[in-house]
């Protein structure tokens, strides 16, 4: 039921075309390899978050090319900033209008992040009301480096987005993590989303 209904919101944008499907999230990662569609689209229920946090986290570690919208019916904030911090692409929530759902798939389709309008907002703001600890300053270019890198934009694919070279893409990076103590990729989607910097 879930499947066709989403045939049906999909239909309209004639360039997406739905090759494959699984009954069960843990089949998705096998799926994906066999064939190696350009977005993989999460039914995940309220009652299986974890599952669904398990099958991104195997679709990225088998493949970090892996674009992954989460569809789901869970507006839960940390859940979501979880989930899309272990590699999911995209987070919309469920009876969404067709047009969400297709810019969902187009963004993610182009290696950008995409989140529900209606909880882009909830995951920009500060936990249970607590002031967010001053941050140290990123200058104008290190911002649109973090916010290529935790759109999904891997180093290469940023250094040409940005007209720079590798080396100073990796530079910028290694800065960036330096001044924020962030350790890895995951940590710079969590700060990006927490800052705002994916909506």
């Amino acid at each position: 039921m879930v499947r066709e209904g989403l045939r049906l919101l999909l239909r309209p944008a004639h360039e997406i075309k739905l090759i494959g499907e699984v009954e069960r999230l843990p089949e998705a990662p096998q799926k994906f390899r066999d064939l190696k569609p350009d977005v993989v689209l999460l039914d995940v229920p309220t009652a299986d978050s974890a599952g669904g946090l398990r099958t991104v986290r195997h679709l990225v570690h088998a493949s970090p090319d892996a674009r992954a919208v989460v569809l789901t019916h869970n507006r839960d904030v940390s859940f979501a900033r979880s989930i899309l911090a272990a590699g999911a692409s995209g987070y919309v929530l469920k009876h969404s209008p067709s047009p969400e759902l297709i810019a969902a798939v187009r963004t993610t389709a182009a290696g950008k992040s995409f989140i529900d309008a209606r909880l882009s907002a909830s995951l920009t703001t500060t936990t249970h009301g607590r002031a967010t600890p001053k941050q140290p300053r990123l200058t104008h270019r290190e911002i649109e480096v973090l916010r290529d890198l935790a759109h999904g934009y891997t180093n290469s694919q940023t250094a040409s987005h940005l007209s720079l070279t590798l080396r100073t893409i990796e530079t910028y990076r290694a800065r960036i993590c330096r001044k924020l103590h962030l350790r890895n990729r995951a940590e710079l989607v969590q700060y990006a989303i927490a800052q705002g910097l994916l909506a």
